[in-house]
C-alpha cells in the first residue's frame, strides 16, 4: 500500500486579494479542499512542506493525509496545481479527497529510457508528443511513471501509447494509436541566398519618343515654311504693284 504524507492546514477566511498576496509572500499557498463526504473548504498550507510532499518518488500524485484545523485528517490527491505565468511559484492548490477503495482518475508521466540510434548515427531528433498519460485506478496503486524504451528508433520510427507495458489493474485511457515519440531527421538551416543584382532595365519608350520628336519637329518647321511663302510672295507683288 502507497503511503500516506501528512499535512497540516489551516482554515482561510475570505480575505481582500492584497490580503491573499501578503500570505503568499509569507511563504504560505491558498487551496481549496473537496470531495464526495466534504463540503468546500478553503485552507492555507506552508509552501515549504507542500513542496516536501509531492518531491517523493509518487509526485503530484502522492496521497496526502491532510489534517485541517486541528480536525480529523482525510486522505486526499492533488487535483490541480496553479502556478504564476511569470515567476512559477505556486499560487492555489486543490486537494480531493477519495477514498482508497474506489477508483480514481489521474495523470502519470511518461519517460523515454535509452538511446536512439536515429539519434547517435544518424543526426536525427527526438520528438516527445506526449509528456503525461491519463489513467483510471484504485489510489493505492498509482504508477509513479510510465517507461517507453527509445533504444531500438532510427529516424521515421514512432512509439505509441500501445507500446506502453501494461500495469495490472491500470486502465491507461489514451486512446493506443496515439504517437507518444517519433524520431525525425534533424532541419538543415540553409542561409538565404542573395539576389544577384540586376541591371538597370533600358528605357527604350523613352529614347523612341525623343528620336520621333526630332524626326517630328523638322516636318512641322517645313510645313510652316512653306505654308508662310505663298503669302510672303504675295505681299511682295502688291508691293511691286504699288510702286
Amino acid at each position: 500500500m502507497t503511503e500516506e504524507i501528512k499535512l497540516k492546514a489551516d482554515i482561510r477566511e475570505e480575505a481582500s486579494e492584497e490580503k491573499v498576496s501578503q500570505l503568499r509572500r509569507g511563504g504560505r499557498i491558498p487551496a481549496i479542499l473537496y470531495g464526495p463526504d466534504t463540503k468546500n473548504v478553503s485552507i492555507i498550507v506552508d509552501e515549504k512542506a507542500f513542496k516536501g510532499a509531492i518531491s517523493t518518488e509518487h509526485g503530484e500524485n502522492a496521497l496526502i493525509k491532510l489534517t485541517v484545523g486541528g480536525k480529523k485528517p482525510v486522505t486526499t490527491i492533488v487535483k490541480e496545481i496553479q502556478v504564476h505565468p511569470v515567476t512559477t511559484k505556486i499560487i492555489h492548490i486543490d486537494f480531493c479527497q477519495i477514498n482508497l477503495a474506489e477508483k480514481v482518475e489521474v495523470e502519470v508521466p511518461l519517460e523515454f529510457e535509452g538511446e536512439a540510434p536515429g539519434v547517435k548515427e544518424e543526426g536525427g531528433v527526438l520528438e516527445h508528443i506526449i509528456r503525461k498519460i491519463r489513467v483510471r485506478c484504485l489510489p493505492t496503486i498509482i504508477p509513479d511513471k510510465f517507461e517507453l524504451d527509445v533504444s531500438g528508433l532510427r529516424i521515421g520510427d514512432v512509439l505509441k501509447i500501445k507500446d506502453i507495458s501494461a500495469v495490472e489493474g491500470v486502465e491507461i485511457l489514451a486512446d493506443p494509436e496515439a504517437i507518444a515519440v517519433n524520431l525525425v531527421a534533424a532541419t538543415e538551416f540553409k542561409e538565404p541566398e542573395e539576389a544577384p543584382e540586376q541591371a538597370e532595365p533600358e528605357v527604350i519608350g523613352k529614347e523612341k519618343k525623343e528620336e520621333e520628336a526630332e524626326a517630328v519637329e523638322p516636318k512641322e518647321k517645313k510645313e510652316k515654311s512653306e505654308a508662310a511663302k505663298p503669302a510672303e510672295d504675295k505681299k511682295d507683288k502688291k508691293e511691286k504693284q504699288g510702286n
